[in-house]
This record gives C-alpha cells, sequence and structure tokens, in this order.
C-alpha cells in the first residue's frame, strides 16, 4: 500500500496497520506529525518503508534520548510543538 498525500498523523498512518498487513509506502510524505510515542512505534515497526528523509513535528515533550532515536531515523528536520 502507498499513501500518497505529503503530510500525515503518526496516528493515522498506525491506524493503517489494523487495515493493511503488508508493507505501507511512506516515501511520498514530507511530514508526519505526532506525539513521540506513536512516532518511534512507527520506527519500530517493520511494516513502514521510506520514513528515512521525512520531516518530523513531535506534539509532546522529548528527551534527548528520544531526540536520539528520532534523529537516527531520519535526516529530515525534527520540530516540537506544543507542551
Amino acid at each position: 500500500m502507498k499513501v500518497n498525500s505529503t503530510n500525515e498523523s503518526a496516528n493515522a498512518l498506525l491506524d493503517l496497520l489494523n487495515t493493511y498487513d503488508k508493507t505501507i509506502d511512506i516515501t511520498e510524505l514530507s511530514t508526519i506529525v505526532g506525539s513521540s510515542c506513536d512516532i518511534i512505534s512507527m520506527i519500530s515497526s517493520d511494516k513502514f518503508v521510506g520514513f528515512n528523509t521525512i520531516d518530523l513535528v513531535v506534539t509532546d515533550l522529548i528527551d534527548s534520548d528520544t531526540l536520539s532515536i528520532l534523529q537516527a531515523n531520519t535526516t529530515g528536520t525534527i520540530e516540537q510543538v506544543g507542551e
């Protein structure tokens, strides 16, 4: 399955895992918005392809360990908003 939009919430993308039992291609995405927990769940899943260049907008407070995980998995920008 291929996601054709450019911006998506991490929660909506994780919901796709309940619908599709195949790899989900997110290479067309430019930005994912969501909690650090949801984004890390995506990283941990072996079902998402194309994560490595996506910009991330994190909606909760993150510590340096969480930031390191996010930085290790994308060359895109990481922005923290909220809280």
